[in-house]
């Protein structure tokens, strides 16, 4: 049995309760449908980078530091609005090419992870986890939510978004504390809805691209 292990770079505490329920998860899906030897992966990312701040060479220095605890890496940035998508994405692929210049990690295992706009874009690829999440029994379109992926992706503010339907849910009762919604939404999501979101898709194809490398998927 290999156990697949990852470390992570979340942007916040949000992000983190939302893709650490959400990771393992995509990372499962694959192994059990495309795996061609006997894998399972860990729950929980075994480092989480970032401790001392998102500057490159802090966060390289600490991965390489602990490069034998994971298998592969993954750099989370929201790209928020189109003019900084681009910029976003080469930041983050900076992240690897320095791993991989001060270390010798292969590139192919460090995952960029870019959502369009914010993380909640893909929480919103799957409304009725949101409302199961809470026993809402309306359609989810009553809401405000997005019809489909496709329409979350293109979500100027998807986080608003979200916090308006949890609003319109729960009324006047006081408010839940988001990092316990998040990974109720992961946990319940579809991933095959996930897959109609371009930029869910884009993480994917590279999160499968690490795990061929590692032999647990063919090549």
């Amino acid at each position: 049995m290999t156990y697949v292990c990852w470390a992570a770079l979340y942007e916040g505490n949000s992000d983190r309760a939302y893709f650490n329920v959400l990771i393992p998860r995509v990372i499962e899906n694959l192994l059990i449908t495309e795996g061609i030897r006997n894998s399972s992966v860990m729950t929980a990312p075994t480092v989480e980078l970032g401790a001392n701040g998102r500057a490159i060479e802090k966060v390289v220095a600490e991965a390489c530091a602990a490069q034998d605890a994971f298998h592969f890496v993954i750099i989370h940035a929201d790209t928020g609005g189109r003019a900084q998508e681009a910029g976003i994405a080469n930041r983050s692929v900076s992240y690897c090419e320095a791993m991989h210049e001060c270390c010798a990690w292969p590139q192919v295992r460090c995952i960029v992870m870019t959502p369009s706009h914010e993380m909640e874009a893909w929480a919103l690829a799957d409304p009725s986890a949101i409302t199961d999440a809470y026993g809402f029994k309306g359609r989810p379109e009553t809401l405000g939510l997005p019809a489909n992926p496709q329409q979350a992706e293109r979500l100027v503010d998807p986080k608003a978004t979200l916090i308006q339907a949890i609003q319109e849910i729960r009324g006047r009762r006081s408010p839940d504390r988001m990092d316990q919604l998040y990974p109720a939404i992961a946990q319940r999501q579809s991933i095959n809805l996930l897959r109609q979101s371009q930029s869910f898709l884009n993480f994917e194809a590279r999160l499968r691209l690490g795990l061929a490398n590692l032999g647990c998927l063919p090549i």
